[in-house]
């Protein structure tokens, strides 16, 4: 069979979750090729080629942008099957899983490739949290690394490889994707496959590797045995993870290890700075907490770039000012992307936050546009203050002002017409010059 598998978005990295299938289709004799939309114009030649598709979807945006593929596709060959794969495959309404002939969640990879043989399943969506089956990727069919987010850091810019070292997550956040699939388990990718993938990301040009699991430290002595073997086998790359604020504290003797071992940052969600919606959520960390996160890491030479949930029915200005507050009070203003600071909640279909008790007086109808829950706030002004913010922070980009300067301008708009006084932050603009980060900005 010719098989096309279509990346959408992967974070800005180039797509594990279609050089992963790959590599199993043609270990079944099929032949594949791939196209990676986020960096390559769509080519209808493809779609005529292939006998099955087979589109990537590991996240909402991916979700959203594979509706729009596969509606392309079936204009154009409307008997062609096309599968969706991934977390969020099975997170439609009626109306989009109708466009697809086969939807496959969780640990897809065996359940894909005996799709494309022609083992189909009554089910229209299927859920497989399998252990195995996932294999050493063939990332020779996407474009070359040069092509994605580089880390930036010091002056200098560097090829990034991601790679993956497990599936699944054992916490229950209401507002994350992962528990309705995973329902609190964890799925391991053996450490050879890993160690296997990151040998030949370095051998193309990677001296940075980015660890894509939702928590890194889910299974710590699993993360613990890569990152000494990929040290040792390649002692100049560097690298960085997931964490949630509770395993950075809870694993704390961890960290100097990871340091020398070249780790130079972590990825946190600290949502907000409301330990009542951080309740709510069952974040399992309070705004104290998030504080001495920072301090942890930073204490082993480690930075942190936090991840914000700013809109949530329940946010009040305040919030948000105690927020801005925090992210200069700990110096995280150039580790922190400005598009974070007008992120609204998203409920999909199955969302445990529909779990909440007294949600429903927020929930509006469903967006199958946006594939979501519409919702409003408590206060009608926080729905259009995440509007102002998201705005200031896309204009902002598209004028190439600095981070501090766009943070700023956020945070005027957040205390404009209150009582809540206005921020004069004196920011040593030197001590922040060379903070690592990736090239591009991230959406779940």
């Amino acid at each position: 069979m010719n098989v096309l598998l279509i990346s959408t978005y992967e974070l800005g990295r180039q797509p594990v979750h279609v050089a992963s299938p790959a590599a199993a289709l043609e270990a079944s004799g099929h032949t594949v090729k791939a196209i990676d939309l986020a960096v390559q114009q769509w080519d209808p030649a493809l779609v005529d080629w292939a006998d099955t598709v087979a589109i990537s979807t590991p996240m909402h945006t991916a979700m959203r942008l594979a509706i729009s593929v596969c509606r392309r596709i079936k204009d154009r060959r409307p008997d062609l099957p096309v599968a969706a794969y991934g977390l969020y495959a099975g997170m439609m309404n009626e109306e989009e899983s109708d466009l697809f002939d086969r939807a496959i969640v969780g640990e897809y990879e065996n359940t894909l490739v005996q799709w494309v043989a022609g083992q189909h399943s009554d089910e229209p969506v299927t859920v497989h949290l399998d252990r195995g089956g996932f294999r050493n990727p063939d990332r020779s069919i996407l474009p070359s690394l040069d092509h994605y987010a580089h880390l930036s850091v010091n002056g200098e810019e560097r090829l990034v490889g991601a790679v993956e070292a497990s599936h699944g997550c054992v916490h229950l956040c209401r507002h994350c994707p992962i528990p309705v699939v995973y329902n609190g388990t964890l799925r391991i990718v053996d450490a050879e496959t890993v160690l296997a993938d990151i040998d030949q990301q370095v051998a193309s040009g990677a001296r940075h590797i980015t660890f894509g699991d939702p928590d890194f430290l889910n299974g710590p002595a699993h993360s613990l045995r890569i990152i000494r073997a990929m040290h040792e086998r390649h002692p100049d790359v560097t690298f960085d993870c997931t964490v949630k604020v509770e395993h950075i504290l809870a694993h704390a003797d961890i960290w100097d290890e990871f340091a020398s071992a070249g780790c130079l940052f972590v990825v946190s969600a600290f949502e907000s700075m409301n330990d009542d919606v951080l309740i709510k959520l069952d974040k399992g960390h309070t705004a104290e907490d998030a504080a001495r996160a920072v301090h942890l890491l930073r204490d082993a030479g480690i930075d942190i770039r936090p991840s914000w949930l700013p809109f949530t029915p329940w946010t009040t200005r305040e919030d948000i000012d105690a927020m801005f507050r925090f992210i200069s009070s700990h110096d995280l203003i150039e580790s922190t992307d400005p598009v974070q600071m007008g992120i609204r909640l998203l409920i999909p279909a199955g969302s445990l936050v529909l779990d909440i008790d007294g949600i429903d007086r927020f929930i509006g109808q469903y967006d199958s546009i946006a594939l979501t829950h519409e919702w409003t706030s408590d206060d009608p002004a926080m729905d259009a203050l995440s509007e102002t913010l998201m705005n200031i922070a896309e204009q902002a980009s598209t004028d190439g002002l600095s981070t501090t300067d766009t943070f700023m301008q956020q945070w005027l708009a957040v205390t404009d017409g209150t009582d809540l006084e206005a921020p004069t932050v004196a920011i040593d603009q030197g001590a922040t010059l060379g903070r690592p980060k990736l090239t591009e900005s991230w959406f779940c």
